[in-house]
């Protein structure tokens, strides 16, 4: 069993820290752009996508909790759009030690209830092409691939 808890303030820049470097590796190694290009880029879209903090109306942002262990071993973001009735995971993270127990499945299963509580009827996700693992287990949950974005280096 997992529990989602929103996460505060503080966490909230702990993550935004890490968040924007890691996020400008995959767009820098995803789609052949410099590193200090790609950081640019990460960091204008969280500026944008988080304007006005964790207080942005749309965002949730969860620590993955497991009471068990008393730890947070991952974290969730999404947003909801109440126009289209759609939830959108935006990232899904899984502490190193705690990966391949079962807390993404557990994680994303909670989402489902949360987001349903919030009124949305879908859940929909983007998923790098180098990430198998978590294609593989957005697959297993029953999700289906609803477009593929393709590039070739020349």
């Amino acid at each position: 069993m997992i529990q989602l808890e929103k996460m505060n303030k503080l966490e909230f820049d702990e993550y935004l820290n890490f968040m924007i470097p890691d996020y400008a590796k995959e767009i820098s190694t995803n789609y052949n752009l410099a590193m200090d290009k790609a950081m640019e880029e990460s960091e204008v879209m969280m500026k944008d996508i988080f304007s006005e903090g964790l207080d942005t109306e749309g965002q949730f942002l969860y620590n993955i909790y497991d009471p068990v262990l008393k730890k947070k071993v991952g974290i969730i973001w999404f947003n909801v759009n109440r126009e289209i009735d759609r939830a959108y995971i935006y990232h899904i993270f899984i502490e190193e030690a705690y990966r391949k127990q079962g807390y993404g499945t557990r994680a994303l299963e909670e989402l489902q209830v949360k987001v349903k509580e919030l009124g949305m009827n879908s859940l929909a996700l983007s998923v790098f092409g180098s990430n198998k693992s978590a294609q593989s287990l957005y697959q297993k949950l029953g999700y289906v691939t609803s477009s593929i974005s393709m590039h070739k280096l020349l």
